[in-house]
Formats: structure tokens, C-alpha cells, sequence
């Protein structure tokens, strides 16, 4: 979509405030740091499973599956001010045990369109 054209469809949504929060819930990428552990799709993500409950969730996970393509498991996410937590780490509690992950961009393969035939 290009943004700098006069008008297009979604233009008005763009512009409203809950829309232009840097806190706001954004798409980004999940890597599991052991990249067989495949993430339960709904899941909660913390920044610290260590503090008492209740503990502040961030966001949670949207999709998550192997993929054969990139040889690991990957995820997507809803995470408040996810866009600016690209490089960081952050958790997946789970009953028992807290699974961490890396917050990457959310495209996995073929980054720069390459492979687009259309």
C-alpha cells in the first residue's frame, strides 16, 4: 500500500489515535531459542515469567508451526509495542517451565520478495 498516495481504502483507520501508540499491540515475528519448541498458539507473552503473579502480559501468540522451509519452529505474535522489541527476548510460561523466545521481524522466508512471481 502506498502511503503516499491522495487517498485509498483504510487511509481514515491509519490515521486515529490508537492507531499511532508506540504501545500499541503490533504483528512480530517469535523464534523459540530452542528451535524444535513448537509454541501453543494463544499462549501469553511476559517480559519476566519470574515476577509474582498476576504477571503483566505483553501480548500472546497467534500462529505457531514447524516450518520446513527455515528448518525450525517459528511464531507469530500480538505484542504491545512489539515493533520496538525487534532483537529482544522475551517468555512463553507454560505449566512448569517458561519457554523464550527472540522477537524478530514477522516474515521468515524470502524477506525481500524474490521469489514473487506475480
Amino acid at each position: 500500500m502506498g502511503k503516499q498516495k491522495p487517498d485509498f481504502v483504510g487511509k481514515r483507520s491509519l490515521t486515529r489515535p490508537d492507531m499511532l501508540k508506540p504501545d500499541r499491540k503490533q504483528l512480530v515475528g517469535l523464534l523459540p531459542v530452542n528451535f524444535n519448541e513448537v509454541l501453543e498458539e494463544g499462549a501469553q507473552i511476559v517480559a519476566d515469567p519470574a515476577v509474582p503473579v498476576p504477571v503483566p502480559m505483553l501480548g500472546h501468540v497467534t500462529s505457531s508451526y514447524w516450518s520446513p522451509r527455515v528448518e525450525r519452529a517459528i511464531a507469530l505474535g500480538l505484542v504491545a509495542g512489539g515493533r520496538a522489541r525487534i532483537g529482544t527476548r522475551l517468555h512463553v510460561p507454560m505449566p512448569g517451565r517458561s519457554i523464550e523466545v527472540f522477537v524478530v521481524e514477522p516474515v521468515f522466508y524470502d524477506k525481500e520478495g524474490a521469489r514473487f512471481d506475480g
